[in-house]
């Protein structure tokens, strides 16, 4: 009797600690799920995020334009005069969008792209300066005095490679994932006019006369920001841009300018 007394005691005591061992297992198990479905949500949470981030590829730029006009070719008395015109104003607009060639960055860091920026539009405005040695009227046709005040707009549209640096994704801080680097180089096509204002015609009169003009423009620069705001620099180059004058008057030949551009802009994403 005893000793069966003692077999049941004995088995009782093993399906008790079987049971304890059990509980706690089931315990421990539901702990790591709860914790790996948390880590899970916040891997999830921030991976969204930074998708959002990363998806902000158009960009608006307001600038302020620090603008020189030359050229060798303007009129004189007895040849070509080389000249040069720096504006007292200026203002531009750019609006384009970045397409990355992958989804994800590179090392989490970089993505590299082709920018497009459909509109690249400008507006300068120059005083009068110094009449130039040599310059005068011509007998036959009019030479444009191109050192009268003059105010220019152009429209351009230009394409290029870019890479974009998120140097804190691996940061787990939502503010510092939001910075971003970007560095560029475009090339693209310009068209313009220039109004020389108070030109003295054959009869007289002072009217605005207008010369249009073409050509290949190169740019680059880099922007920094965070989440939707920025700020910029560019430094663009039209250097054989073929201008021609409208009114008949005037001489008709072809004149190459130049139009060197430093830009500082407000840039917004979206």
């Amino acid at each position: 009797m005893k000793k069966i007394i003692f077999a049941l005691f004995a088995l009782a005591s093993v399906l008790t600690a079987s049971a304890n061992s059990s509980s706690d297992t089931t315990i421990t198990t539901l702990n790591d799920i709860i914790a790996m479905e948390s880590q899970s949500k916040t891997n999830n949470d921030n991976s969204a995020r930074l998708r959002d981030i990363w998806s902000q590829n158009t960009y608006l730029n307001i600038s302020y334009d620090i603008t020189k006009l030359s050229s060798k070719e303007f009129p004189g008395t007895s040849g070509l005069i080389d000249n040069e015109f720096d504006n007292k104003l200026g203002v531009g607009l750019q609006w384009g969008h970045t397409f990355n060639f992958h989804k994800k960055p590179l090392g989490s860091v970089l993505f590299i792209g082709l920018d497009y920026t459909w509109m690249d539009f400008n507006y300068n405005s120059y005083d009068s300066s110094a009449n130039p040695a040599g310059y005068t009227t011509g007998e036959q046709m009019l030479n444009m005095p191109w050192h009268h005040k003059k105010t220019s707009i152009d429209y351009g549209m230009s394409a290029g490679p870019s890479l974009t640096l998120y140097p804190f994704t691996s940061v787990n801080n939502s503010g510092a994932q939001k910075l971003r680097l970007q560095l560029y180089f475009h090339v693209g096509y310009d068209i313009g006019a220039t109004f020389i204002h108070d030109v003295v015609n054959r009869e007289g009169d002072k009217k605005t006369q207008t010369t249009w003009g073409h050509g290949l423009m190169t740019s680059f620069g880099a922007n920094l920001s965070w989440s939707f705001i920025g700020v910029g620099y560019e430094l663009r180059n039209a250097n054989n841009l073929n201008y021609k004058h409208v009114d008949s008057q005037y001489d008709t030949g072809k004149l190459k300018l130049k139009q060197k551009m430093s830009r500082v802009y407000l840039q917004f994403r979206f």
